[in-house]
Parts: C-alpha cells; structure tokens; sequence
C-alpha cells in the first residue's frame, strides 16, 4: 500500500475543501482549534526543558483566537 506524503497544509486544506461533512467539517476544524488553544491558555505550567517552550506555544494559542475571533 502506498502512503501519501502531505505537508499539514495540504491536508488542512484537503480536509476543508474534500470532506464527506462539507461545510461542517469546516466548523469542526476551526472549533477544534479554538478549544485547543483556549485550553492551552489555561493549561498548567510546564517543564522549562522542554522541547517548545511554553510560551511560544501560549503565544500561538494566542494568535489563533484572535485570527478565530476577528474573521
């Protein structure tokens, strides 16, 4: 079986544009993304070793609510 190679975004893209859901699976994907990124804003905090840094992680959660909220 071969495996297809994507980047994520060709797959976000592929996903937006060719599910089975159509449009809903638009609302799914950004809906996802906006509970993931406000409980990343809430999240605890964690190990400075680690390999993000915690803030640069909070600063996309931070990015992506916005672009969310101000489409």
């Amino acid at each position: 079986m071969r495996i297809k190679t994507q980047t994520n975004v060709q797959l976000v893209k592929h996903m937006m544009e060719h599910s089975s859901q159509g449009a809903l699976m638009q609302a799914f994907i950004i809906e996802a993304i906006r509970k993931y990124a406000e409980l990343t804003s809430k999240a605890p905090d964690w190990d400075k070793e680690a390999f993000i840094s915690q803030d640069a992680w909070r600063a996309c959660a931070k990015e992506a609510m916005a672009a969310i909220d101000n489409r």
